[in-house]
């Protein structure tokens, strides 16, 4: 695996929503917020017992719940690092959260920063974040979205098609490109490209 896997993990800027349970012909679809927090802690690739599988790097996702005031309270900024959690670091982004009344469903949605490098460590201390300019802030350029809807377990993304390369058409555009629960969260790689990766919750 590699950095294009980037696109998606979180493991995560819109402005927040109130937002009670709806039912969808697919279930019910929990609140922003319950969706958010599954995204905010400590995670990795590095299994629960023995090594990483055979040439793949060990991956940790650090994630944290923030208020950004130029976008709201239902943000999740994280940063991506390899071989540690204090290891080089692979990439910064905020993502979003917000309900969509009409469809009934939530929509993830990553946003650049601009000058990254000023609110490194950010999951720690999020008071730089404040100071952000409304005005950087924007849709990442070829950034997946995701459009979620509860699961079983938790719930289930599939990323918005034209949204970005790894988006399939729309008549594939049912089959779940990430799944997130309590313990855990995995990403499918690219049709054709690769296992599934899971990120294992640590903290």
């Amino acid at each position: 695996m590699n950095k294009k896997y980037a696109t998606l993990s979180i493991l995560l800027l819109l402005a927040g929503y109130d937002v009670r349970a709806a039912e969808t012909g697919t279930g019910t679809v929990a609140s922003v917020s319950d969706l958010a927090s599954l995204f905010e802690g400590e995670f990795t690739t590095l299994p629960d017992q023995g090594a990483a599988p055979a040439g793949a790097p060990v991956l940790y996702n650090l994630s944290k719940r923030v208020h950004v005031p130029a976008l709201g309270d239902e943000v999740v900024y994280a940063e991506q690092h390899e071989k540690a959690t204090d290891g080089p670091m692979l990439w910064q982004r905020l993502y979003g959260f917000k309900f969509d009344p009409d469809q009934k469903l939530i929509v993830m949605t990553p946003y650049s920063m601009g000058n990254e490098h000023l609110v490194a460590g950010a999951y720690k201390d999020p008071t730089p974040l404040a100071k952000l300019d409304a005005g950087a802030l924007k849709p990442q350029a070829g950034g997946c979205v995701v459009i979620w809807r509860r699961s079983e377990a938790g719930f289930e993304g599939t990323l918005k098609p034209g949204s970005c390369k790894e988006a399939p058409d729309a008549a594939k555009a049912a089959t779940p490109a990430i799944t997130v629960t309590k313990t855990d969260y995995t990403e499918q790689a690219p049709a054709g490209s690769g296992a599934p990766v899971v990120f294992r919750r640590i903290h």
